[in-house]
C-alpha cells in the first residue's frame, strides 16, 4: 500500500509539473510568486499557529479528550478555510446573484456546530469506556 501510495504521489508531482512547464511563460512570474508566498505564509503563519494551538491543547485539555479535540480542531480548520473566501463573497460580482446563491455563513456555522458535536459525543463516549473500565 506504501508503495502504491507513493506512485500516486508522484505520478501527480509529475502532473503538477507538467502543468507548470506547460503554461504560458507571461504566467510563470505569477506562479513563482505565489508559490513563495504560500511557503511563507505556511512557514510563518500556518505553522506558528498549529504549533500554538497544540501546545494550549496539551496543557488545558485532560488528556482523555486530546485526540478527539484535535481532531475536531483540524476538521474546524479545514471547513473554515475551505469555506471562507464564500462567507466573505471573494470574487462576488454585482451584475451575477446567482454566483454565490447560498447562504454560506450559516452553512458553515452549522458544519461547525456539527463538527462540535461529533467531537463532544467522541469524548463522552472515550469517558464512557473509561469508566466501565475502572
Amino acid at each position: 500500500m506504501r508503495w502504491l501510495l507513493g506512485a500516486a504521489g508522484l505520478a501527480l508531482l509529475g502532473y503538477g509539473v507538467y502543468g507548470w512547464l506547460d503554461a504560458p511563460t507571461h504566467e510563470l512570474a505569477g506562479r513563482l510568486v505565489f508559490a513563495a508566498v504560500a511557503l511563507v505564509a505556511h512557514d510563518f503563519v500556518v505553522v506558528p499557529l498549529v504549533l500554538a494551538t497544540a501546545a494550549l491543547v496539551t496543557r488545558f485539555v485532560p488528556e482523555i479528550a486530546r485526540g478527539p479535540v484535535r481532531a475536531g480542531l483540524a476538521v474546524a480548520a479545514a471547513l473554515t478555510v475551505v469555506a471562507l473566501p464564500f462567507v466573505i463573497g471573494a470574487g462576488r460580482i454585482a451584475d451575477n446573484p446567482s454566483a454565490f446563491p447560498q447562504h454560506y455563513g450559516r452553512g458553515l456555522a452549522v458544519l461547525l456546530a456539527a463538527t462540535a458535536l461529533v467531537t463532544a459525543a467522541w469524548i463522552a463516549a472515550r469517558l464512557l469506556r473509561a469508566r466501565r473500565r475502572r
